[in-house]
Parts: C-alpha cells; sequence; structure tokens
C-alpha cells in the first residue's frame, strides 16, 4: 500500500460520554488538564496535582501503520467532580478518509 498522509485534531472534552472519533483515527492521546480523575475505555488519568500550572498524566493508543481504530471512546469524570473537569484530547487520523 502507498504511504498514507495524515492529519490531526486537538479538541477538549469536558463532560462524561461517548466523544466523535476521526474517520480513519490511527491514534489517540487524551492529557487531564482539568481537576478532575477521568476515565478513557477504563483507563484511569489523573490530574495534576497542581491544576492550571502543570499537565496532569496522559494516555494514548495507536495501531500499526495503516491500521485504523473502530471504537468507541467513552470519557467518564469520577465523582466527586472538581471545579474544571477537562481533557485535552488529540487524534491522528488519515486524509483520505476524511
Amino acid at each position: 500500500m502507498a504511504d498514507r498522509k495524515f492529519n490531526i485534531t486537538v479538541s477538549l472534552v469536558s463532560q462524561s460520554g461517548d466523544v466523535i472519533r476521526e474517520k480513519g483515527c490511527n491514534a489517540v492521546m487524551f492529557t487531564n488538564v482539568g481537576d478532575t480523575i477521568a476515565e478513557v475505555n477504563g483507563m484511569v488519568i489523573f490530574p495534576s496535582a497542581t491544576p492550571a500550572t502543570v499537565l496532569g498524566d496522559s494516555r494514548s493508543f495507536g495501531g500499526h501503520q495503516n491500521e485504523e481504530y473502530t471504537g468507541i471512546l467513552r470519557v467518564l469524570f469520577r465523582q466527586p467532580l472538581g471545579a474544571a473537569p477537562l481533557l485535552e484530547m488529540v487524534q491522528i487520523f488519515y486524509t483520505d478518509k476524511v
């Protein structure tokens, strides 16, 4: 298969629920930039001990070359919610699928 072109999107997630996966998604990274413990597909992502000054934990997963992630991306912010639950989501996706 010929080399495929890719691009990225960056978005912020502030509510629990399913998030939109880009068509042709190959990899995803979540970084906790808020003040609340979050989960993505069951993976725990802790916030920074000093929010607004240092980033919290990150989790990422991706496929091999030419593989596409077709599953669900489900975010859950754990109770008790802080004042600013927030994840940064970066997706890498193949542009020929857009």
